[in-house]
């Protein structure tokens, strides 16, 4: 009686070693899947970055109504300020290059700017004759301190512009901002993140 070899090749087996399967075929999707965590990771750190501008400005967490930055606790470096050359008229028509349209808004080589630390009275859209008054002494006042020179731009919100499109800045001369010497004369008030009244009712929600 013969005896079986000890080894003994299956049919099946023959033929997986004759003709081997192809290897898979790359697939992305299973590609993409596999990395999900790290793209949905990517996706949310690209717009903080973009919205900050700077890496140390995504772990704050930025209140509404543009609140300043405390760069010292931050350790985010503040813009460089920009200092302020030329002379200003009053704006009028619509070619605007170095102009001050009223207190606290003026237009400057072509970009319109708001001084983000105070608020003064409306001379567009006033709510009293007062009020027309002060505004229209508020522009004078703000033109004259901007033609004095030695006037610098320096950004401390967390926003560079606000909804109306204007840079926000303060203006700045001699370690002091141009704003407060306006408190000063009674033609503004501090910026308080809403319009105030100058007619003595309540302040107005809107933006100045």
């Amino acid at each position: 009686m013969t005896r079986k070899p000890a080894r003994v090749i299956l049919l099946k087996d023959a033929r997986q070693k004759l003709n081997p399967e192809p290897p898979p075929r790359w697939n992305p999707f299973a590609a993409l899947y596999r990395f999900r965590r790290v793209l949905i990771a990517a996706g949310f750190a690209v717009p903080a970055v973009i919205h900050f501008e700077k890496l140390p400005y995504s772990y704050l967490v930025v209140p509404a109504s543009n609140k300043l930055i405390d760069y010292g606790i931050t350790g985010a470096v503040p813009p460089r300020p920009e200092p302020i050359e030329g002379r200003f008229v009053t704006c009028a028509g619509a070619q605007r290059v170095n102009c001050v349209v009223d207190g606290d808004t003026f237009w400057y080589r072509a970009v319109k700017y708001r001084i983000s630390d105070i608020d003064t009275p409306e001379i567009g859209r006033p709510e009293c004759a007062s009020e027309k008054r002060l505004g229209e002494a508020a522009t004078e006042a703000l033109r004259r301190e901007l033609n004095r020179g030695g006037n610098i731009l320096i950004r401390v919100e967390s926003s560079d512009i606000d909804r109306y499109g204007r840079k926000l800045r303060v203006v700045m001369r001699d370690g002091q901002s141009v704003g407060d010497r306006l408190i000063a004369e009674g033609l503004a008030e501090k910026w308080q993140g809403r319009r105030q009244s100058w007619c003595g009712g309540a302040s107005s929600a809107s933006g100045s």
